[in-house]
């Protein structure tokens, strides 16, 4: 059974039978393409992720405080958005220590400029196109099942080949 709660300005939580699903790991997308938000959706929901999507960094970041301290476990943020872009919504999230310690995977189509994502959370890079496998795994990597060990300070490039 799949259940869709609108959040604020089209954003959306997409959860299949949250009974079932409420250990889930949940993953918030950040991305303006609602084709990307939605291919991206899919292939973490097909590997049991619970996924919150938002078109901004302004609509993450309404979330991420609107709701309580662990109600997301890692971020997929794109940079170059409208509103609020990726880095804009990094250094406002770096002000809230909650939002500090999220695991962040930054995927974008526009080679970021690496010193600039010398954010505490940023786990990884994705330059687009890239494999869905490649961001499997940095989310599979930033979810890591010992907690106490905390996000990477340095963060991983990575790109398609």
């Amino acid at each position: 059974m799949e259940l869709t709660a609108v959040l604020v300005n089209h954003s959306r939580v997409s959860m299949a039978d949250t009974a079932r699903r409420s250990d889930a790991r949940r993953i918030l997308l950040v991305d303006d393409y609602v084709e990307v938000r939605d291919a991206v959706r899919e292939a973490l929901e097909e590997r049991g992720y619970a996924v919150v999507e938002a078109a901004h960094g302004q609509q993450a970041l309404h979330y991420l405080v609107s709701h309580a301290p662990g109600a997301v476990d890692l971020i997929v943020l794109d940079l170059v958005m409208p509103v609020m872009d990726g880095w804009q919504f990094l250094r406002v999230a770096s002000n809230y220590v909650g939002l500090m310690r999220i695991p962040v995977v930054i995927v974008s189509g526009h080679p970021p400029r690496l010193n600039q994502t010398n954010h505490r959370g940023v786990i990884g890079v994705l330059h687009a196109p890239y494999e869905m496998r490649e961001l499997i795994a940095l989310v599979a990597a930033g979810l890591s099942p010992d907690p106490s060990s905390g996000p990477p300070t340095a963060p991983r490039a990575r790109s398609a080949r």
